[in-house]
């Protein structure tokens, strides 16, 4: 069968659907990834096919100002965060009594309006010409369950873990359902989230999200960060000292700026405390830390699940993603959350008891001393294990492959 995936501008939510994909060509299937340009080569680099049709709004700058607006009404997930940096002007100091929001929304929405309109015409018509058999999007692509009601095929969400469906909780509003209206100009009804029919979500069954009445089908996650030249060496380790990966995305620094003094604590906590950090992250934010603790390990670029095999504990910035990767790697972590998303999903996580999780843009120097001291202690690396024997024990994408067959051929 066809199989169509479209990808919101946003690569993490991309790496989330790699393993399908790879599962699916396995599998006999083919793929194509619908994708804005800037994703094409990333796609190309996982080995799967991409078809660059989509037109990629600017979801830095969507964010920045979602979270402009919900803290000029007040609906921010936690009293007293910061602001994002300026939506227009990337500016980290400005006061927010002096923003006119309605302005900045609309020069904002007049581009994004534009952009949306024109990416769910171009999976429309990239559906007519390709005629998939099964559409599977991504969380944030409305332009997949768009090109499947068009053309009447079945619509699958693959969600990265710890979002679902139908999320209409405050600290996680993902936006409107259908900015530019593209269901109704295509003759259908309008869409709601609530519609979405087929959830494949990996998330452990003791925080699932609510996904309304979709029906779930359950998956191992397999985590993909990214292409790698080369993995680390596990023989050349500190096997005598803990070792601590800390992890800390591009969008987190794009959002907030990379200020963030709870990351440098976190990092030096874990040196005093005799253990070897390994830094994953963009080299701007790691510039940003200053002088790094003797023995620190910096590995820009590098797919961090690599890493995690050689490591005792994960401190990061947040992203559903990372919680997800670090959870089936059965490693304790220390969530840093920035954005609302982030602490909602951290929260999430944290019922486990695999996790703890502080707001870094509010957090203290002595709250994160006691996160990063406790997670190396045994409760939660027993915690941890128990996380991942769970995870484990589900079926891998590939074992879901004739599910997707099924739901196709129905």
């Amino acid at each position: 069968m066809r199989v169509l995936f479209t990808v919101a501008g946003w690569t993490g939510h991309y790496y989330c659907m790699v393993p399908f994909g790879w599962a699916l060509r396995a599998a006999g299937h083919e793929v194509r990834v619908a994708c804005p340009p800037e994703l094409a080569g990333c796609v190309a680099r996982s080995g799967l096919t991409p078809v660059p049709v989509l037109r990629g709004a600017d979801l830095m700058r969507a964010a920045r100002f979602a979270h402009l607006l919900k803290s000029a009404e007040g609906r921010r997930a936690l009293p007293g965060l910061p602001l994002p940096l300026h939506p227009l002007t990337g500016a980290a100091d400005y006061d927010l009594a002096e923003v006119d929001v309605p302005a900045v929304g609309g020069a904002l929405w007049g581009d994004l309006a534009a952009s949306y309109q024109e990416s769910a015409d171009a999976a429309v018509d990239l559906a007519r010409a390709w005629s998939p058999d099964l559409v599977c999007y991504s969380l944030m692509s409305g332009e997949g369950p768009l090109a499947a009601e068009v053309l009447g095929v079945p619509a699958v969400f693959l969600s990265p873990g710890l979002f679902g469906a139908a999320e209409r909780g405050t600290d996680l509003d993902m936006g409107p359902d259908d900015p530019s209206g593209a269901f109704v100009r295509h003759g259908l009804e309008p869409w709601r989230r609530e519609r979405t029919r087929h959830v494949v979500d990996p998330t452990p069954a003791a925080f699932a999200p609510d996904h309304g009445d979709a029906a779930v089908l359950p998956v191992r996650y397999v985590p993909y960060n990214g292409e790698a030249s080369a993995a680390p060496d596990p023989s050349r380790t500190h096997a005598s000292r803990p070792r601590v990966c800390v992890v800390w995305g591009k969008s987190a620094p794009a959002i907030f700026g990379s200020d963030v003094p709870a990351l440098g604590w976190a990092v030096r906590r874990a040196a005093g405390m005799g253990a070897q950090v390994v830094i994953a992250a963009p080299r701007e934010q790691v510039d940003a830390l200053g002088e790094l603790p003797e023995d620190t390990v910096v590995a820009p670029g590098l797919p961090f699940q690599l890493v995690l095999d050689t490591c005792d504990a994960v401190i990061h910035h947040g992203s559903a993603c990372t919680l997800m990767t670090a959870a089936v790697a059965g490693v304790p972590q220390v969530s840093l959350a920035l954005s609302d998303d982030a602490i909602a999903t951290a929260r999430r996580a944290a019922a486990s008891g695999a996790a703890r999780w502080l707001p870094a843009l509010i957090t203290t120097e002595d709250e994160v001393d006691e996160a990063v001291a406790s997670v190396l202690s045994p409760p939660m690396r027993q915690s941890a294990r128990a996380l991942r024997d769970d995870l484990r024990g589900r079926g891998s994408p590939a074992r879901l492959v004739p599910e997707l067959e099924e739901i196709a051929a129905a």
